[in-house]
């Protein structure tokens, strides 16, 4: 992919890029904070015994949600070439949103020490493999088919893991899941600087850093789960 390669382009829209990327990560971290805000005025709704404590245990309400999680995330990728920017954006905003309801029962099941520690951990990770994504020269799109195949299985080992109590209880697919969701953080990483590159000019460019700012937040909330499943386990055994 010759636009990493080449300086000459890159001096000439080195500034922009650096504006759209600053643009991208402002995006992601507002998710990643109303993710947050609302996992934890959820959490305290239902310490109080609040009506989210009867909607998180119920299973049909569970369902619903998750429906709507996946609902949002085709309508984003679907609608990448016919929505604006600001229904993009208030998509993936509602999106965090709805992963901060589901978020806020961690708090519980890990502890508020082990949920910081891992969100400090992830985020050191991510971040390294967001720069090193975009600083190198190699394509990184070389190493796609096996990230994806990484993907693929681990959908497949998280779904047989609910059947074999052996694989559920095993840490295995968490190390994995950190290992390819990292992978995916670089790749990601520098398939939007080559989205810059293909679309300078053109309507479609806001969304696509929408678009971008919602794959880095998919990659830092996988990583964030795995690394929390790995610190969880290990306090419990303390």
């Amino acid at each position: 992919m010759s636009e990493y390669r080449n300086s000459n382009v890159y001096e000439a829209t080195g500034d922009s890029l650096k504006e759209y990327l600053a643009k991208v990560f402002t995006k992601m971290g507002i998710a990643l904070f109303v993710t947050g805000v609302t996992a934890f005025v959820v959490y305290l709704n239902i310490a109080q015994g609040g009506f989210m404590a009867n909607v998180l245990s119920n299973g049909f309400a569970l369902i619903v949600l998750f429906i709507a999680q996946f609902g949002v995330c085709i309508a984003i990728s679907a609608g990448l070439t016919r929505m604006n920017q600001t229904t993009c954006t208030t998509l993936f905003y509602v999106y965090a949103m709805l992963t901060g309801i589901t978020f806020s029962t961690l708090f519980i099941a890990y502890g508020f020490t082990t949920v910081f520690a891992s969100f400090g951990f992830t985020a050191v990770m991510f971040f390294a493999c967001a720069i090193i994504g975009h600083t190198t020269n190699v394509d990184l799109s070389k190493f796609s088919g096996l990230l994806m195949g990484g993907l693929i299985a681990l959908v497949i080992a998280s779904l047989v893991s609910m059947f074999v109590p052996s694989l559920r209880n095993s840490l295995v697919i968490s190390y994995i899941g950190i290992l390819v969701f990292l992978g995916l953080t670089a790749w990601d990483m520098q398939r939007i600087k080559a989205y810059y590159y293909q679309t300078t000019g053109t309507e479609i460019q806001g969304n696509l850093a929408v678009y971008g700012a919602f794959q880095l937040y998919l990659d830092f909330i996988n990583i964030f789960l795995y690394v929390l499943r790995i610190l969880g386990r290990n306090s419990n055994r303390n």
